[in-house]
């Protein structure tokens, strides 16, 4: 299954027998089953034409729009009638509170354990007082979890743990970005995007795994749109999204900047960064990591591992969720190798 990123306003579309066909200044640029394709990601003010609406609501593909910067806007989707393979479970276990409390626990373990890894990782040559606090700081709310008593309070430790932690995120990625071109504002714009398609991903494959997405333990307010989805989000924000904003910013510090190195001035640097963006996003779920229980796995068979845990835990098939929780290996230069930085194009990314 793959994502279609469409990012440029003269692409077109055509449907042909079972295939969707896009082109962009009337070259096609490549075309693709549509049962194959698992949604569609659009940027800017792009229309999609009635026919492939007509596609993606018969089909049920989802449509996620963002701006052409990448702001989130919404989902253009068309939900299954059929109910959630597990939904019955998950009603039963809605009232469970043993079981939400030590999901939840196990869930807030592993998101605060792999941001200390992730700062460990960025900072293994050179630290300051910002990020040491931060280590300092996750470890003691580590070993304190057990002592709260229910999921709300788990919350009170979740926030106390991301104000230190992304204060020491701020100060590694002021290291990387000393140049004028790359500023806050853009560096927060690729951390939410990356949340959001983080969150759209798992929300994808949760869906496919036969589980309601709006039955979550963590986040269960209003708040949250699907809010399972942002619950497996937390194990992994850390080590997927920070990781690749961080590291993206980098190379863009090493690029001067612009998205391809050569500072064209042809006033679309924003496009051209995004593409880039959406490029290592893909390369970066296309990642092989070690996994704690199944040896070495892409982050995608990652976040599937983790959502049949879950289902495991959810049918009683085994004791407690066991959650994700990536090691610190100094010998390694950061979680991932990153892929070459290549020509930015209108592609389906498979």
């Amino acid at each position: 299954m793959s994502t279609i990123y469409i990012t440029e306003p003269d692409a077109s579309f055509k449907l042909q027998n079972k295939y969707l066909k896009v082109f962009q200044q009337e070259k096609q640029r490549f075309f693709i089953r549509i049962s194959n394709i698992s949604q569609f990601a659009i940027f800017g003010n792009i229309k999609l034409p009635k026919d492939v609406i007509q596609i993606v609501r018969l089909n049920q593909i989802p449509v996620i729009y963002f701006t052409h910067t990448g702001e989130y806007l919404g989902r253009l989707e068309n939900p299954s009638t059929v109910q959630a393979k597990y939904l019955n479970y998950q009603r039963q276990r809605l009232h469970d509170r043993e079981f939400n409390r030590a999901t939840a626990e196990s869930i807030v373990w592993a998101k605060l354990h792999n941001q200390q890894t992730f700062l460990q990782n960025w900072t293994r040559y050179c630290t300051d007082y910002t990020t040491q606090r931060a280590l300092d700081y996750l470890t003691l709310l580590m070993d304190n979890l057990s002592l709260a008593p229910c999921v709300e309070e788990l919350h009170q430790y979740i926030e106390e743990a991301d104000k230190v932690y992304y204060c020491a995120v701020a100060s590694i990625l002021s290291l990387y970005s000393l140049n004028p071109h790359t500023t806050a504002k853009q560096i927060n714009r690729f951390l939410t995007l990356g949340n959001q398609l983080l969150h759209q991903y798992i929300y994808n494959h949760l869906k496919t795994a036969g589980l309601h997405p709006d039955y979550g333990i963590l986040h269960r307010d209003t708040h949250h749109e699907l809010p399972l989805a942002w619950d497996f989000s937390a194990e992994f924000r850390a080590p997927i999204v920070d990781d690749l904003v961080l590291t993206f910013v980098r190379n863009l510090a090493k690029n001067n900047g612009n998205g391809n190195g050569n500072g064209n001035g042809n006033g679309k640097k924003s496009y051209t960064h995004l593409q880039h963006f959406l490029q290592h996003w893909e390369g970066k779920l296309k990642t092989f990591v070690l996994h704690p229980y199944a040896g070495e796995v892409s982050y995608r068979q990652c976040i599937d591992l983790q959502v049949k845990e879950y289902i495991a835990s959810l049918l009683g098939d085994v004791e407690y969720y066991r959650p994700l929780a990536l090691k610190f290996h100094p010998e390694q230069t950061n979680f991932i190798n990153m892929l070459e930085t290549q020509k930015p194009v209108l592609t389906l990314v498979k």
